[in-house]
């Protein structure tokens, strides 16, 4: 078995790579934080059990919760693989930001209903010029 390539401290296995990892731990805190899952601890069970549990709701805010752990998991994998194919590294906020972006350029590209809350969500990542109709066109 393989070494995180991460934090250099454990083996590479799933469970470790994506959650137990020192370095994924802080890519987590920070991606937390911007979707407003502070209380979820960085443990997939704990994750997919907050996500169940607002499968139904159709609000842009849970899209773009679900968005960004998908993207966490993509960007994290793609880290590690940068790392022992090229041997390229990057910090944990760098990381982050590529997970922003990536959810800010998905967001760009959806159909939202114009409402007080999707302005205010698209203001808090930081998309400001998107003009739409009331009907969200």
């Amino acid at each position: 078995m393989m070494c995180c390539l991460l934090c250099y401290e454990n083996y590479d296995s799933h469970s470790h790579l994506f959650f137990e990892c020192k370095f994924s731990s802080q890519v987590w805190h920070m991606v937390r934080q911007k979707v407003g899952m502070d209380t979820v601890q960085p443990i997939w069970g704990d994750i997919v059990e907050w996500l169940s549990a607002r499968v139904r709701s159709k609000t842009a805010a849970n899209l773009v919760t679900r968005i960004a752990v998908a993207a966490t998991a993509y960007v994290i994998w793609q880290e590690r693989n940068a790392r022992l194919f090229k041997n390229q590294l990057r910090p944990p906020e760098v990381i982050s930001a590529s997970i922003f972006q990536m959810v800010r350029y998905k967001l760009m590209g959806m159909k939202l209903k114009n409402t007080a809350g999707v302005r205010r969500l698209l203001g808090d990542w930081e998309i400001h010029s998107i003009h739409r109709d009331d009907d969200g066109r």
